[in-house]
């Protein structure tokens, strides 16, 4: 048996699963995109619950959440952007 050929344990760590180096680095941006989006859950009558990236969780009627969508409207992809404000502020807004 070869020796030379055999893969130790140390490299065996390195090896990435044959992704480029330029696929880790997307992958890893996106992570970390994610990092600064909350997650929005809508309900078959599209009231919503809204997870901000803090971990706070603020609950919103289907009427509520399309007023605050106004907002953000002129940007082709409001809850995009609504994903990464906090409750407090999105509740604030709707007080407004």
């Amino acid at each position: 048996m070869d020796n030379e050929k055999i893969i130790n344990d140390s490299t065996l760590e390195e090896v990435n699963g044959g992704k480029s180096e330029g696929e880790l680095e997307r992958e890893e941006k996106r992570k970390n995109e994610r990092k600064l989006h909350g997650f929005i859950a809508k309900d078959m009558a599209g009231n919503v619950t809204f997870t901000d990236k803090t971990g706070a969780v603020g609950t919103f009627t289907a009427s509520e959440w399309n007023n605050l969508r106004k907002n953000w409207d002129y940007t082709g992809n409001p809850e995009y952007f609504m994903e990464t404000i906090n409750v407090s502020e999105l509740k604030g807004l709707e007080k407004a």
